[in-house]
């Protein structure tokens, strides 16, 4: 079963909609910018409600966000609320959160990262640029596959396990490989801040292989043609 209907609920769709032995919970607050505490109650009265009608699944799947490593988003409303939100996963006794970086896939939500970046750029928008940052880039389906192949090993159970690149991306080199599929360069102002923080995904790398995954040197170039080459 699915609960939700974005980009990621929609990614699980074949594998997992009539399978009632495992839950995907993939609803709730989108937008990481979001201070809304209205917005994070629901979403957290909506987690308690699924968690009391799965606690017999063999596995309630989670989305959280690797965010809690980037020491300049970990106390922001958003994060700290994601936080929340997977301990009260964790009572469920066959648990497995995903922490996410920057999905990328269709979707119109104009707060994803590369939505963002693109639609500035495409309107020779204004924008402000952190010099500093970095930003790690997986694809809806790479990460659907990746997290497939976790739900499918029945030893994934009870972890907390990051599902994302093997590269994080300055973000000037984001831009620059938009400017490159626009053919436009990018109207920014940039500031001396961000920062660049570790992603630990040594537990998924023995399921890259057979999800089909690789992480290559064209890896951001590809992603971004294959969603917004058709869009520019």
């Amino acid at each position: 079963m699915i609960i939700g209907s974005g980009l990621i609920a929609n990614s699980f769709f074949r594998s997992f909609a009539k399978h009632d032995e495992i839950c995907i919970y993939a609803a709730g607050v989108s937008n990481s910018n979001c201070t809304n505490a209205q917005e994070f109650e629901r979403e957290r009265k909506r987690v308690v409600q699924a968690l009391q009608k799965t606690m017999h699944v063999d596995a309630f799947v989670y989305f959280g966000t690797c965010s809690v490593f980037d020491p300049e988003a970990l106390n922001t409303p958003y994060v700290q609320h994601k936080l929340t939100m997977e301990k009260l996963v964790q009572t469920h006794p066959r648990n497995l959160i995903l922490r996410l970086p920057q999905v990328v896939g269709e979707t119109p939500n104009p707060h994803t990262l590369l939505n963002y970046l693109f639609a500035r750029i495409a309107r020779s928008e204004s924008f402000t640029l952190w010099s500093k940052a970095r930003r790690n880039i997986i694809d809806v389906n790479d990460m659907a596959a990746i997290a497939r192949q976790l739900v499918i090993d029945n030893s994934a159970r009870n972890v907390t396990l990051n599902v994302a690149n093997t590269t994080s991306y300055r973000v000037t080199d984001i831009v620059a490989a938009l400017e490159r599929l626009v053919g436009k360069n990018a109207v920014y102002t940039a500031i001396d801040r961000g920062s660049e923080y570790p992603i630990d995904v040594s537990a998924i790398m023995p399921f890259l292989e057979p999800a089909g995954v690789m992480f290559d040197d064209d890896y951001l170039e590809n992603v971004i043609h294959r969603y917004y080459e058709k869009t520019e």
